[in-house]
Formats: C-alpha cells, structure tokens, sequence
C-alpha cells in the first residue's frame, strides 16, 4: 500500500526549514527504501509552500510514524499536514538524488 504525506509550511516555515535540511535529507535517506517518490511542493511565487512524500508501507500508523520522525514536522514548522492512502504508479528516484542535496547542505 502507498501513503501520501502532504504537508504545507506554516507562515515562516519555509525559510526556517534551512536549519533543519540536514536532518531532514538524513531522514529522507533512511526511509528511501521504501519511498516511492519525494517532492517539494513550490508556491506560485517559485518558494518552498510545502513537501510532498509518498511511501510504499503496511499501513497508515507506518506512514504517522515517518511523519513523527521527520525534521520539519518535529519542528513544528507545518500548518497543515495530511497521510493518505493512494495507488503507487511511479518508482523512486536513486539514492544519488539526495546524496548530492546532502553534500549541499550546511
């Protein structure tokens, strides 16, 4: 089963968010495996509004529990947050993806 975890940032949160990408990229890895794809969600303006997650799971406490454990979440930095079962039609992006964002990341 999939889950999409759907969260947009509360007022603030996109620019807090930096402080806590490292983490949040280190956490992304460690769900990779069962992933099916990741994606920040850009407001009209072309910034980070919110994150998008969609992971291949047993239920929907598995899908909770990613989310209780991730970084921005952790930090309150969402305003709305929502886990929602869905059909998987496409297969993850490769470990490289993130590995690269990490380097970046302060």
């Amino acid at each position: 089963m999939a889950y999409l975890v759907h969260c947009l940032y509360r007022a603030g949160g996109a620019e807090e968010r930096l402080a806590f990408r490292r983490a949040h990229i280190e956490h992304m890895l460690e769900w990779l495996p069962r992933t099916v794809f990741g994606s920040a969600i850009l407001g009209e303006d072309g910034k980070a509004a919110g994150m998008l997650v969609a992971l291949s799971v047993d239920s929907a406490a598995e899908a909770q529990r990613f989310l209780e454990a991730e970084p921005y979440f952790k930090a309150g930095l969402f305003e709305k947050v929502s886990v929602d079962a869905l059909v998987q039609m496409t297969p993850p992006y490769s470990r490289d993806v993130l590995e690269r964002e990490l380097a970046k990341s302060p």
